[in-house]
């Protein structure tokens, strides 16, 4: 729910940042940089209301949700070619995910001089690169249930099984082979990755945005944040940014 506001804080702004994700939507809303509100799920009513209130919207969409975009304007969603307070050193910046900017954005805004990996275990995993508030790249491969649901639907004998980090290697059955092999490995890759990083970069910051586990190894040394909600937080550093301006 909206929380009750005041008469004074009506006449203060509010952002509302929406992100639009593969499997959700949610959303918060700041004032005066401080969150007063978190919705998960976040629907269409919501939304007219925080519209009705006139609240600075900004959206991040790498997923879909007709009913939620049928009232939002296109101003309204965040672009590669929006102003922000890092840069974008891509190929192709007009493929970026928008979560991935916003997320990058979100790191930048805890410490604006590391050197971050950031990384996000949802539908894919991603893990991205700012250096000193140059976004550099990254990766994306399959999320867990992807993995899960490809060794399924492309075998004809391997069952579809549920996620399971507790079982280590070797796994003593088939189920227990295929959660060993998607559970440990992903973060095996994951380790990885830091370590490669932390040879090519000193004093990386780590930011984890996962919606599902996410555990590291303790070789890695490095300062982690858990930042469930990274990408709202990025958009509205966006839009505070964009204020500023």
């Amino acid at each position: 729910m909206v929380r009750n506001r005041t008469s004074q804080d009506k006449m203060d702004k509010m952002n509302l940042c929406i992100d639009i994700g593969n499997t959700s939507t949610k959303a918060a809303a700041y004032q005066d940089g401080e969150l007063i509100a978190y919705h998960k799920p976040f629907g269409v009513e919501q939304l007219k209301e925080y519209k009705e209130e006139g609240a600075h919207i900004l959206v991040s969409a790498s997923g879909e949700n007709s009913e939620i975009e049928a009232f939002l304007t296109d101003d309204e969603y965040l672009t590669h070619a929006a102003q922000i307070p890092i840069e974008i050193d891509y190929a192709t910046p007009h493929t970026l995910g928008r979560d991935r900017i916003a997320a990058a954005v979100g790191a930048y805004a805890i410490d604006n001089e590391a050197t971050w990996i950031i990384i996000d275990l949802g539908t894919c995993l991603t893990i991205d690169l700012l250096h000193k508030g140059v976004y550099l790249g990254g990766l994306i491969s399959p999320g867990v249930q992807m993995r899960f649901k490809a060794m399924n639907e492309y075998t004809a004998g391997l069952p579809l099984v549920e996620q399971n980090y507790e079982m280590i290697f070797p796994g003593k059955t088939t189920e227990h082979s295929l959660q060993v092999g998607v559970c440990q490995s992903i973060g095996y890759e994951i380790e990885g990755y830091i370590r490669q990083m932390n040879e090519g970069y000193a004093d990386i910051k780590i930011v984890h945005c996962s919606s599902l586990h996410l555990d590291f190894g303790k070789e890695v040394k490095n300062e982690i944040f858990a930042r469930p909600n990274l990408v709202v937080e990025g958009l509205n550093h966006i839009l505070e940014y964009n204020a500023k301006k």
